[in-house]
């Protein structure tokens, strides 16, 4: 009876994770590994749509402030199912956080998750040349980073041309030059990640790195009605139009930083299939 019972607990527990009953589930797959470091850092949830075949793939990394937060407590619990009904392998990584681990080991490891992710497509039923990023808070800023930055995945032997569509949610760490310029440092926020040097800042700074002459991936940066946020994601889409490259900042109305991820992908939300219909529109 105990053990029936243990299992009718697990089955339920199974049951109310994001994704179970609409998808076939591979969970904690380790997507890289480095000396000394746990391969917890380095692992992803894979959600796919029953039978899927060569379908879509969405990489999503979560926000956090770069110091807390996981692959589930981090992520709307609506968009697994909803990216799926929508015919998208929706993938949720893990990466190792500030302060142990500083800028720039979390966009790295958004560059190793899209370099397993395409090397290993075929194995979830995903077609590696329809790869897209999402991200959220600071996931928006990884995603926003590697999109623009030919280094994180050329470090991995691949181009920016893997992307093919990227969605930040509403970051505000787009200019960190521009951030810290007045008081000379960074807000108390943004220091254990990128610390008091302004030449990592410049680095880490999206905006400052965006070329021409790069196969940087259209971008739908998406942010709501609070401080900095939309002078940030205006400016970065500003500076990609400049340089050649599909941007669009858009206002996310009657969300806030929060909700526009949690309730993202949930009944009457109609930022997610602004999402959807934005990858789909960059499909071959």
């Amino acid at each position: 009876m105990r053990i029936l019972t243990a299992l009718l607990i697990a089955l339920a527990a199974w049951l109310s994770l994001p994704g179970a009953a609409h998808a076939k589930v591979w969970r904690d797959v380790v997507y890289d590994h480095k000396s000394g470091v746990g391969d917890g850092n380095f692992t992803m949830d894979v959600y796919a749509p029953d039978g899927a075949k060569d379908a879509p793939i969405v990489i999503m990394v979560h926000g956090g402030a770069w110091t807390v937060g996981n692959k589930q407590s981090a992520i709307g619990k609506d968009q697994p199912r909803f990216f799926n009904e929508n015919g998208f392998i929706y993938i949720a990584i893990n990466y190792r956080l500030a302060p142990d681990h500083p800028f720039p080991a979390q966009v790295q490891d958004a560059a190793a998750a899209i370099a397993y992710t395409y090397r290993h497509a075929g194995d979830f039923g995903g077609d590696k040349d329809e790869i897209f990023l999402m991200g959220h808070s600071a996931g928006a800023h990884s995603v926003a980073l590697v999109s623009v930055d030919p280094s994180y995945l050329a470090a991995e032997g691949l181009g920016l041309n893997v992307i093919k569509g990227t969605v930040p949610l509403d970051g505000a760490a787009y200019n960190l030059v521009k951030t810290g310029e007045r008081k000379g440092e960074l807000p108390r926020f943004y220091r254990p990640a990128f610390g008091s040097d302004v030449k990592t800042w410049e680095k880490a700074s999206p905006t400052l790195q965006v070329l021409d002459g790069r196969d940087v991936p259209p971008m739908l940066l998406l942010y709501v009605d609070r401080a900095q946020s939309p002078k940030k994601a205006q400016e970065l889409a500003e500076v990609l139009r400049e340089n050649g490259y599909m941007a669009q900042a858009v206002l996310a109305r009657k969300r806030s930083h929060k909700s526009l991820n949690r309730r993202l992908g949930e009944k009457k939300d109609k930022f997610g299939p602004m999402i959807v219909e934005f990858f789909r529109g960059q499909m071959d």
